[in-house]
């Protein structure tokens, strides 16, 4: 350290002198700055960090006794007053803890819960107590749709069109439909002669019917037919949030799937 009297420092050197050293006491004696806390020239990423921090504070200066409470009553365990730079400074800073502009972001509880959801949905999970409007739900899991398959067969005359009514109605625009069955004659006399075969084939598609015909080939003759439909559903089906509580989270199926499944949440409660 240094004494000097009289000391005029020119305006132009007036920011590399803050950043070295700190104004004369009124005894005369100057000191060096330490630690450093004034730059000449800040670089623009130090100008941004102070401008979070400032940020910080007015969030704080702006917040009710509520809410500085519930940041209290989760103070660390010493009981010392970090609890204003933990629960305050990380949570105020914007970016912290996934709160865009900053606020009460610091993590008080998580909470995980298993259960087989059933096909009707509407599971309703048992959790400790929280805050919901402080809460996220992360839902992990998922069941699947199958593809439908549709059986039917019979007999008839050929060269009749056959009405086939469909119990359940099926949507024409996912169904797959394949139809099977032939039958036909030969006609042979001291080893040579002909025949004719003929398969079914479908004349029409309705979401309640579906109609087949085999053309006459043979006057009388009557052939088996058979169809399988395959309506093609195949899918993944998440679970949905639908509300939380103080003591329960509440997730439906986005769609009715074909069979129950485990889904776990993740329920994390902010201060």
């Amino acid at each position: 350290m240094a004494k000097v009297t009289g000391q005029s420092v020119p305006s132009e050197d007036k920011h590399l002198y803050e950043a070295a050293l700190e104004l004369a006491r009124p005894d005369g004696v100057v000191r060096k700055r330490f630690p450093k806390r004034i730059i000449a020239h800040p670089l623009p990423a130090k100008l941004a960090q102070q401008a979070r921090f400032k940020k910080a504070i007015l969030l704080f200066h702006g917040a009710d006794e509520a809410t500085r409470q519930r940041w209290y009553a989760n103070r660390p365990i010493w009981g010392s007053f970090l609890w204003y730079y933990n629960y305050f400074m990380m949570s105020g800073l914007a970016g912290n803890a996934n709160i865009p502009d900053g606020g009460a972001g610091v993590i008080k509880s998580i909470q995980v819960v298993k259960e087989s959801v059933p096909t009707t949905g509407t599971k309703s999970f048992a959790i400790d107590t929280v805050d919901p409007a402080k809460c996220v739900v992360m839902i992990q899991g998922n069941s699947f749709i199958s593809d439908t398959v549709h059986h039917y067969d019979g007999e008839n005359l050929s060269n009749t069109e056959i009405t086939v009514n469909l119990s359940p109605s099926i949507n024409v625009d996912i169904a797959e439909i394949i139809v099977s069955g032939a039958g036909g004659y030969l006609d042979i006399v001291e080893g040579s002669g002909g025949g004719e075969w003929a398969d079914w084939a479908i004349t029409a598609v309705n979401a309640d019917y579906i109609k087949i015909k085999a053309k006459m080939i043979y006057s009388g003759i009557t052939r088996g037919w058979a169809i399988e439909i395959i309506e093609h559903k195949a899918q993944t089906v998440y679970p949905v949030l639908v509300s939380i509580a103080a003591n329960a989270v509440v997730i439906d199926w986005a769609l009715v799937p074909s069979v129950a499944a485990d889904v776990s949440i993740t329920v994390i409660e902010y201060i």
